[in-house]
């Protein structure tokens, strides 16, 4: 694999600073690529569309990640009640925590660039007989060609483990870099691998890549958070918007938090009275953009 390079300057100091070519990583964010020895989850990202991270989490957070999505699925109203559990973010503590990992945050901005922000937070449960899910790129609501840029990372967090029996995610290695969707023949027998993840590992994608997932054939569960984030110029899956407007909350939001809702972005600052949106808020925004 080609080495990912980093970039000659730590800081933007001028918002009209060129922008930084895809999985080019920072300055800034070097350190903690290093620290963490993700730099070939970065390229495997890059060259394959995916990655398993490994070692993201002890085993007891992911027992109590399974604990939470429980619950929530069983207080899920019609169809989806007991399998999927959505708009968890804020809900629970260990949901956050999970959230704002550092090996998380450190692949996302690698990806999706500085400045991200918390897109969709959903559990969703797989019982045996529980059939697959069809081929798709995360990112299905924007025309091909997609950007040269990522914009959308899905980080799929499987609280027991996940095994091709047990209804694994399937992808097909490389399809990112076509840029858009798969065609209705290609849809009929895709080349499919599954992605098999170790507790407490996880299993991340590029918001281009082809993928889908394979039936559950053995007993048990299969319990998952998939918890995608966004470059901060499009438009968050899920709006979460209310918990900026929760004051209990946000006084105990660690700064991570606060950035992945949105809180030092410019966008809906604008009001009559002051005639604009904010300014500094804006300034940052553009230069977070470029990295």
């Amino acid at each position: 694999m080609a080495k990912i390079q980093a970039s000659g300057k730590s800081r933007i100091e001028d918002y009209s600073q060129q922008t930084l070519p895809p999985y080019t990583i920072s300055d800034s964010l070097r350190p903690a690529i290093d620290e963490l020895d993700l730099w070939q989850n970065v390229e495997e990202l890059r060259d394959q569309g995916y990655t398993i991270v490994k070692d993201v989490a002890p085993d007891e957070l992911m027992d109590d990640l399974r604990s939470v999505i429980h619950t929530f699925a069983g207080e899920t109203e019609g169809p989806a009640k007991d399998y999927a559990a959505a708009m968890l973010l804020g809900r629970h503590p260990v949901i956050d925590e999970i959230a704002t990992l550092p090996k998380l945050l450190a692949v996302t901005e690698a990806s999706v660039g500085q400045g991200f922000r918390a897109g969709q937070f959903i559990g969703s449960i797989k019982r045996e007989g529980d059939p697959a899910l069809g081929l798709h790129a995360d990112q299905n609501w924007i025309p091909a060609p997609f950007p040269e840029h990522n914009c959308v990372l899905t980080f799929c967090i499987p609280c027991e483990g996940m095994t091709a029996q047990g209804g694994a995610t399937t992808i097909v290695p490389g399809s990112q870099s076509l840029r858009r969707h798969p065609t209705k023949e290609e849809l009929e027998d895709p080349e499919l691998i599954p992605i098999e993840v170790d507790k407490g590992s996880v299993a991340v994608w590029d918001g281009s890549v082809w993928h889908a997932s394979g039936p559950r054939t053995i007993p048990g569960t299969r319990t998952v958070l998939h918890a995608t984030y966004q470059r901060l110029y499009t438009q968050p899956i899920d709006n979460y918007t209310h918990l900026l407007e929760d004051t209990a909350y946000v006084a105990k939001a660690s700064p991570e938090m606060l950035s992945l809702l949105g809180a030092d972005l410019f966008f809906g600052t604008a009001t009559a009275a002051s005639g604009g949106t904010n300014m500094k808020k804006f300034m940052h925004s553009a230069r977070m953009s470029k990295i």
